[in-house]
């Protein structure tokens, strides 16, 4: 299977879901490679907050500070 890794755009959205599923439900960068359309290497920037700082720091924040609160509102989406 090829992949066109050129000009994709992860939205906030998904960047979000992608750290909760990474944080909270424990997927690894390779599992969450075959969730999202982009390359492993972008996938682990975004988890380690290398990239897309602006969503890793709002939900580490949010995590800190009501992790119930995070988990209820990701639960309720699937």
């Amino acid at each position: 299977m090829t992949r066109d890794f050129f000009n994709v755009k992860l939205t906030d959205k998904d960047v979000y879901r992608m750290l909760y599923l990474n944080k909270v439900k424990g997927l690894l960068p390779r599992q969450l490679a075959e969730i999202f359309p982009v390359s492993l290497a972008t996938i682990r920037n975004i988890v380690n907050g290398k990239s897309r700082k602006d969503c890793y720091e709002a939900f580490m924040e949010c995590m800190k500070k009501s992790p119930k609160k995070v988990i209820e509102i990701f639960e309720n989406l699937t």
